[in-house]
């Protein structure tokens, strides 16, 4: 006789899910968080985020004050995601890339991979600028907010820019490009030279410089990204700034296994 199990598989899967969604909204914030607060995060009751949160606090996924009565991530979310980190082969090879880049320019360096609503930060490295710009690994902006994702659109697929098409324009602040007349021109000039810049698109008194990393075959892998304020990242930004940018995308390439044809400008060479 056939068991039916498929009851309990769902109900298994839904609290599973549950409880990343409380660990994702808990690392969207910083420090230490109600119930109500995460409740209100996740659109679910109260009584069940406590109850998943009980079951993640006695595993050591998260920690709980008894002084504040409030909820912070334990030692074993720490360790598993230094343990992600370490293993992840496209950081690991985008790493020294990175470092050199930032000793060169002296801003931040950012490593980003691309899913299906946008530009997801994998890497950041802290520049040593009098006024250094930081954020955090798994920070997400549109395709039409961020020089990364104009890098995307210039260099994706034909299947990634028909699933990316319907996509609303995000809105960061009053620079953000959401025209799509002038995003698509903006995409054009980024896929002809090579490099994308967004002043005060993303964040007002910041300004980014990305280029694409590509991998075998040609097929977009990530972005590389210089990240400043405007004062020293300013538009346009030093040449030596973008050549080293350059440089650098297209050392991470060919390490990832990219070959540019012979009669087909690297991005590196696009801006000469």
């Amino acid at each position: 006789m056939a068991t039916h199990t498929t009851g309990v598989t769902d109900v298994a899967a839904s609290a599973s899910i549950t409880a990343l969604r409380i660990i994702d909204a808990m690392l969207e914030g910083s420090g230490s968080f109600g119930v109500s607060e995460i409740a209100n995060k996740i659109g679910l009751p109260k009584a069940r985020v406590h109850r998943h949160l009980t079951q993640l606090r006695a595993a050591g996924y998260v920690r709980h004050s008894a002084t504040t009565r409030r909820y912070e991530l334990g030692w074993r979310l720490v360790l598993l995601g230094n343990r992600i980190a370490s293993q992840s082969s496209a950081v690991t090879v985008a790493r020294p890339h990175m470092e050199h880049l930032r000793d060169e320019v002296s801003q931040t360096v950012v490593f980003s991979q691309v899913n299906d609503q946008g530009v997801v930060v994998l890497e950041v490295l802290p520049g040593r600028a009098p006024l250094d710009i930081l954020f955090h690994p798994g920070t997400q902006f549109g395709f039409n907010a961020a020089a990364q994702g104009k890098i995307a659109l210039a260099f994706g697929s034909e299947e990634q820019l028909a699933a990316w098409a319907d996509l609303e324009p995000e809105v960061r602040t009053e620079q953000t490009v959401t025209d799509r007349e002038r995003l698509a021109e903006e995409v054009a000039v980024a896929r002809e030279r090579g490099w994308a810049a967004a002043p005060e698109e993303t964040y007002l008194g910041v300004n980014a410089i990305a280029a694409p990393v590509l991998e075998a075959g040609g097929s977009l892998l990530g972005t590389l990204a210089v990240i400043g304020s405007i004062h020293y990242l300013p538009d346009p930004p030093e040449q030596a700034v973008i050549d080293a940018l350059l440089s650098a995308a297209a050392r991470l390439s060919a390490d990832f296994g990219y070959e540019p044809a012979d009669d087909a400008s690297s991005p590196e060479e696009m801006d000469h």
